[in-house]
């Protein structure tokens, strides 16, 4: 922690904090303790958490630091929407799932999808550390930095925001994981909402980011080679 600011040991602290409210949103809204999905989705989420913060610490702590920073100069006015919309989506997923899945048994999910969501899981989860391996701008708002250049290395080779694919698999597999329809269907909007963050942000990059429209030539697609 000594390569951290104040900014960045607060962004951790922050983090660690909204990843645990996510056990106690689950397991109350399933009414029970026991509920093994729940523990594995949170295991996940304190797993990658914990991954996440020690990379950044080892190999960028300025890119921590900048991370923790929760008001930044810059930031455009949709991400700002955006992110007041998005974080309490991720928690009415958790408590839907809950209440479909155990409380109330709204739906039945098969065993082999939640399996299913359990193994995408883990490729999502490396593909957003790869990439914030390699881009020393990967920050959670969209602004353009003082002297920010293009990344294009790691898996910005194959797609131009692999951060954000990474977030669209994990949005869904969570609901999977928790075996809830219901959840799945909040999953698929808020999957949505990254497309829509997604095409923002190559527009405001193209218009104000020097090379990157250079760069969109060579790496023609978003989020998925071959589709967009």
């Amino acid at each position: 922690m000594s390569n951290l600011n104040q900014h960045g040991r607060r962004g951790v602290v922050v983090n660690f904090f909204m990843n645990s409210l996510a056990l106690p949103v689950l397991l109350a809204s399933a009414g029970t303790i026991y509920w093994i999905n729940g523990w594995v989705y949170f295991g996940f989420t304190t797993g990658y958490l914990i991954a996440y913060t020690l990379l950044l610490m080892r190999i960028t702590p300025s890119l921590l630091n900048e991370r923790g920073k929760f008001v930044k100069e810059g930031t455009k006015q949709f991400d700002k929407v955006w992110v007041v919309l998005h974080v309490p989506l991720t928690y009415v997923i958790l408590i839907i799932s809950g209440l479909d899945a155990v409380r109330y048994q709204w739906s039945s999910m098969p065993l082999w999808i939640t399996l299913l969501g359990v193994a995408v899981t883990v490729p999502a989860y490396y593909l957003s550390l790869w990439a914030m391996a390699v881009n020393l701008h990967f920050e959670c708002t969209v602004r353009i930095q003082e002297h920010q250049r293009v990344c294009k290395s790691g898996p910005y080779r194959i797609v131009r925001h692999p951060g954000y694919a990474s977030g669209i698999i994990s949005v869904l597999a969570a609901p999977l994981i928790l075996g809830s329809w219901w959840g799945l269907v909040l999953g698929a909007i808020a999957a949505a909402m990254f497309v829509i963050r997604t095409e923002l942000e190559d527009r405001t990059l193209q218009e104000e980011l020097s090379g990157y429209k250079e760069y969109a030539k060579s790496t023609h697609y978003r989020l998925v080679p071959l589709i967009w």
